[in-house]
């Protein structure tokens, strides 16, 4: 089971789960997010297994866990400008 599917299935024990927020487009100019609920995930389309699609900016993020157990989003950036990548 991948990690999308993984937060989604449980849900329940993400800290702040039960919180309805959208916080994430208030941190997006940093890049890289810890997910503390699903709610943080709204503003994301799923494209694959391991990237997401900003609904309103069109930027690709990576989805994954860190070595704690944190789910971790991060803008995924072109080497050659350091631009945000875009669909």
């Amino acid at each position: 089971m991948d990690i999308y599917e993984d937060l989604v299935k449980n849900v329940g024990s993400l800290k702040n789960a039960e919180e309805e927020t959208c916080g994430i487009d208030d941190f997006l100019s940093s890049g890289k997010v810890r997910v503390a609920s699903m709610g943080d995930l709204s503003g994301f389309f799923r494209l694959s297994e391991d990237t997401l699609v900003h609904k309103a900016m069109k930027d690709l993020w990576a989805i994954k866990e860190n070595g704690k157990g944190d789910v971790i989003i991060e803008r995924l950036f072109d080497p050659s400008t350091n631009e945000p990548l875009k669909i």
